[in-house]
């Protein structure tokens, strides 16, 4: 991949230019001082955060740590994914700046084996000891399927831990044909003991045209919320939560969610009974859910894939045009546009800020996403 190369480049010339810097301070025979944190690429707002050649994606927020899932260059096939097909998990300063830890699954695991592994969806523990994320086995084949998807919770700096907490995500809808979620996605700490997450629908789509074959970006259904014991590894779905699309945390202890049967709506649910009653109304289908400075803030304005055929059994939303703060009291609407590309997912970052997934552009099957720092007017 190029980005790993270039910056083998960068830490190679770093090198060099520590040892002269060292040798023109009269410095000890064979000390090098290795390169400190670069800072923040500029101190206004909006502010981009990384610049990977690949993906970053599914951001979570503790503290000043952001954590998120990065694309490696494990696993490469020159067929169809010559820069790599890993996940892994990278920690960033909210700031910006130097990365500062990069755990990638083809480093970890050992003895190596023949899957394709994607650790992603990575959310901190409260005292930051632990972290949990999903953890995706593939075969080395092909790009349209998994051999198996687990729910795991590792210490932070060993995620390749299998002894710790492993939990088969299993959430069937009702009805005739019912869906089966088998992902966790949108994870989060309840507690220090209890995770909260959407049980999740994957898709993965082949489109054939002009000769050849291409796959677009996997396409994720949320079912309902659910939380797991992570001691015992028991789950439960939050009641009140089925038909869910999105959650966040309502200052009360309650959960905001938007549910599939109006999407651009916002309830407040008791999770400990199920009651719901109405917040409020987006303008447009709520896509992403959080809560900021008190309030709740949801990516909008679905941009569909331009590359979507007409006749295809469900759209293929690439991610929304605008970001939209609800007043819980009022139900005024603050709008904020003009992205780069489709905003995909956001993460509260304290006060009136967050960090937002957005990728470059809106074209054919969809190109990498970037981390941004925003703030709500």
């Amino acid at each position: 991949m190029r980005g790993p190369r270039r910056a083998a480049r960068l830490a190679a010339w770093l090198t060099v230019a520590s040892l002269a810097l060292a040798g023109c301070e009269h410095g000890a025979p064979g000390g090098v001082e290795l390169p400190g944190d670069v800072g923040p690429f500029s101190a206004t707002l909006p502010r981009r955060l990384t610049f990977h050649d690949g993906d970053d994606r599914s951001p979570s927020v503790a503290g000043n740590v952001i954590v998120f899932a990065r694309q490696g260059d494990g696993y490469a096939n020159l067929s169809y994914a010559p820069t790599g097909r890993e996940q892994c998990i990278a920690f960033l300063p909210l700031e910006g700046g130097t990365l500062q830890q990069v755990l990638c699954p083809h480093d970890l695991i050992v003895p190596p084996d023949t899957f394709v592994h994607t650790w992603f969806e990575p959310a901190l523990s409260p005292d930051g000891s632990r972290i949990a994320f999903m953890w995706q086995r593939g075969p080395n084949v092909g790009p349209l399927g998994y051999y198996d998807a687990v729910l795991t919770v590792a210490p932070v700096d060993r995620p390749s831990d299998t002894t710790r907490t492993r939990v088969l995500v299993n959430y069937a809808e009702a009805g005739t044909y019912p869906r089966r979620a088998d992902l966790a996605t949108r994870i989060s700490w309840v507690d220090a003991s209890h995770l909260r997450f959407l049980a999740t629908v994957e898709r993965i789509f082949k489109v054939k045209g002009g000769g050849a074959e291409r796959v677009t970006d996997t396409l994720y259904e949320p079912l309902a919320v659910m939380e797991v014991d992570v001691g015992t590894g028991a789950t439960r779905v939050v009641p009140g939560a089925d038909s869910a699309l999105a959650y966040a945390p309502a200052p009360d202890g309650g959960i905001w969610l938007v549910r599939a049967s109006d999407s651009a709506a916002v309830l407040h649910l008791d999770p400990a009974t199920g009651a719901r009653s109405l917040v409020g109304r987006f303008s447009s289908a709520a896509l992403d859910l959080i809560a900021v400075d008190g309030a709740p803030v949801a990516i909008v304005s679905p941009l569909l894939d331009p590359a979507a055929p007409t006749n295809f059994p469900v759209p293929l939303v690439r991610g929304g045009a605008a970001v939209e703060r609800l007043d819980p009291s009022s139900g005024l609407l603050l709008r904020m546009t003009g992205f780069t590309g489709p905003v995909v997912r956001l993460a509260a970052a304290g006060g009136r800020r967050f960090v937002a997934e957005v990728e470059r552009a809106n074209v054919p099957f969809g190109v990498p996403s970037d981390l941004w720092l925003l703030e709500v007017p």
